[in-house]
């Protein structure tokens, strides 16, 4: 409303085409005003409910990174690359994305990617799609966890530190899957040669309903794992979080930090922006480096 003309008691000269109130004892004016006031007012409240009902998206943070492609077995694969301004990385975080081929959904772990450069963490960000034989819908686990390995050695081969870095996996529904498999890969040794065992996991609301042997194969990590599930996921239901949290806290060694939040559905982005605050899961994904590490 500053571009409304202000009303003052003074008579002023009629700069703004309407007469000083003092000569215009009828309010004639203040009447003529008014509805333009409450249009204005109507413009201002619907702009408020736009901003708060237009869901968060991380994709434009991820999209905004150069793309590179990476030659893996199993064929190219996109790839962005986020690497921190100042001094060698911390720890590179791989993140994988869930099933859709919506931009939304594949580059929806962009909502850390700044968090994470600020943090000195580099940021390995393959879109799985961009690769017949790693695309969600007809790849098979094993070639997808043989491209990752070798986009993981590829992008430590770009950072200043080299392979000593640590390696953090995030996995998202179908990408939490493939994250699961690849540490557990990394962990048993029967991953790449020149990539040794994950140092911290993150699972968010994943899909491994399927997944042969989990258990055994859960109680062999010994890394630590962070569990994040929304409430109202109308995909893979929170009661779903119930068996894969027992599992996690049963093993031998590694902690695991679970970590509900109750609106975001499916996706990351709307979890992470639905729990804010020191103890949000937004919080909890940027720091993850440094409680893993």
């Amino acid at each position: 409303l500053s571009d409304l003309p202000a009303i003052s008691h003074a008579a002023p000269p009629c700069a703004h085409g309407r007469p000083p109130l003092s000569t215009d004892p009828s309010g004639s004016w203040l009447r003529n005003v008014r509805p333009r006031l409450e249009e204005w007012a109507a413009e201002a409240d619907d702009m408020a409910v736009d901003e708060v009902a237009s869901p968060p998206d991380g994709a434009p943070a991820a999209e905004a990174l150069e793309s590179q492609w990476v030659e893996t077995p199993v064929g190219r694969v996109e790839v962005k690359l986020s690497v921190p301004a100042s001094g060698r990385p911390t720890a590179l975080a791989l993140l994988i994305h869930g099933m859709s081929p919506a931009r939304e959904i594949i580059w929806e772990w962009g909502c850390i990617v700044q968090s994470m450069r600020e943090r000195s963490t580099a940021v390995v960000y393959p879109n799985l799609h961009s690769c017949d034989r790693t695309a969600p819908a007809g790849s098979s686990p094993q070639d997808v966890a043989v491209a990752l390995e070798a986009i993981a050695l590829w992008a430590l081969e770009q950072l200043d530190s080299g392979t000593s870095t640590p390696l953090l996996v995030y996995g998202k529904s179908w990408g939490g899957a493939r994250a699961l498999e690849l540490c557990i890969r990394l962990n048993d040794g029967t991953g790449a040669a020149g990539l040794g065992p994950a140092a911290g996991l993150v699972l968010a609301c994943p899909a491994v309903s399927k997944m042969e042997d989990r258990a055994a194969r859960v109680a062999a990590l010994n890394l630590p794992i962070l569990l994040a599930w929304a409430k109202d996921d109308d995909v893979i239901p929170f009661a779903s979080s119930e068996p894969m949290l027992a599992e996690l806290r049963a093993r031998p060694a590694g902690p695991t930090i679970f970590v509900p939040v109750d609106v975001g559905g499916h996706r990351v982005d709307r979890m992470a922006a639905g729990s804010a605050g020191r103890a949000g899961l937004a919080s909890k994904l940027s720091e993850w480096p440094d409680l893993a590490l």
